[in-house]
């Protein structure tokens, strides 16, 4: 596995939640984001979900929601956020290399992902479309303006 493909993997694995609660590619991707500061890919991220789950870490279901395993969820709790949440997939990076790790046969299907991914844009777009008609610089009521 190259650092790209693990570091992705410990990505995916820093937002996967438990068996419980499992995560959509919706919530996913918004997460990947604000941590590497990029929209992964959809073989990235296929890549990241066939390494997770060959190694027994998660498990996907029909409906392509992710969730971590007892041991994925075991290793994931033994990393404390205390540094930080961009620190997380670091640390679970290395843990993730002192492993056996393998890959299960995934085919993310573009029908799943493309959707998930334009939603997150467009939810994008709507917020800076919000955030450049704040009229911040104008005079609110209750400034005067500077003579």
């Amino acid at each position: 596995m190259n650092r790209m493909e693990m570091s992705d993997a410990a990505t995916l694995m820093t937002l996967l939640r438990d068996a419980k609660r499992p995560s959509t590619l919706s919530m996913v991707l918004p997460g990947w984001d604000m941590l590497q500061a990029d929209v992964p890919s959809r073989e990235r991220v296929e890549a990241a979900m066939a390494m997770l789950v060959g190694s027994g870490l998660a498990e996907v279901d029909a409906a392509w929601a992710m969730r971590l395993t007892e041991q994925g969820g075991r290793l994931r709790r033994s990393v404390k956020g205390t540094q930080g949440m961009r620190m997380i997939p670091g640390a679970i990076s290395e843990l993730l290399s002192g492993r056996q790790l393998s890959r299960a046969t995934l085919n993310l299907p573009p029908s799943v992902f493309e959707p998930a991914l334009e939603d997150y844009l467009d939810a994008a777009r709507r917020r800076a479309e919000l955030r450049s008609r704040s009229r911040w610089w104008w005079p609110g009521p209750f400034r005067r303006p500077v003579r």
